[in-house]
């Protein structure tokens, strides 16, 4: 399986047009999904978390300057990591699986949403996120594929399950057995509480750091340089 069967053929450009869009924008358009949510026996707190998760992806937008040699500006940026795997098991609830999927999202990340539990719930939140202007291309759902083919993806960056601790100790060994991509385990334990997606350093585990770099003496950026090496 690879991620066009799940996302579509153009699943590589989507991708980089949603990651390219910003925190910013992707925030205030998640947000438009709150007043819309599918009901759930946990909706208020679904309503609590997800603004809070939202408010904090927001912050993240800001680019941070870094020194550099003259005639050159460099910037310190989050980038998204790749397709998020979430899932939930036994006694996943639809609030931390909504607190997981609007996070991944919100960071710019493609996401793979697993029906196996809460599947009808699942279905509604992911025709919801595409009424509202979610891709296709970034955000699918699954409901019968084996959980074993979807964290095999070869593509997969990240999985965020909703599931009990000796079962992220199990997610743990199978993810560190595949060959290749080195995948991220983002796993929430407290299904009721949330404490995970509760932690201020959460959202920053779905980023990854990259640095741009632009030679402002190649556009004119230093006219003195330019002088002084006409002149060498």
């Amino acid at each position: 399986m690879t991620d066009h069967a799940l996302f579509g053929a153009d699943h590589a450009a989507v991708f980089e047009n949603w990651n390219r869009r910003g925190f910013t924008y992707r925030c205030k358009l998640l947000h438009a999904a709150l007043e819309q949510l599918p009901l759930a026996g946990d909706h208020e707190e679904q309503l609590r978390l997800i603004p809070l998760l939202l408010d904090r992806a927001q912050h993240m937008g800001r680019v941070q300057p870094l020194p550099g040699p003259t005639g050159e500006s460099n910037e310190l940026y989050l980038s998204g990591r790749g397709d998020v795997l979430v899932f939930g098991t036994s006694g996943a609830s639809p609030v931390a699986l909504a607190g997981q999927v609007f996070s991944a999202l919100a960071c710019g990340n493609p996401v793979i949403l697993s029906g196996q539990v809460e599947a009808a719930w699942c279905n509604r939140l992911v025709m919801l996120l595409h009424q509202i202007g979610v891709p296709r291309g970034v955000l699918t759902f699954v409901e019968s594929e084996p959980l074993e083919a979807l964290l095999a993806l070869p593509k997969l960056a990240l999985v965020a399950p909703v599931c009990r601790a000796e079962e992220q100790i199990l997610f743990q060994r199978q993810l560190a057995e595949r060959q290749g991509l080195l995948v991220q385990l983002v796993a929430e334990t407290d299904a009721e509480g949330c404490s995970t997606l509760l932690q201020p350093d959460h959202m920053h585990r779905f980023v990854t750091e990259k640095t741009r770099t632009i030679n402002t003496t190649a556009v004119g950026g230093n006219a003195t340089l330019l002088e002084l090496g006409s002149t060498a």
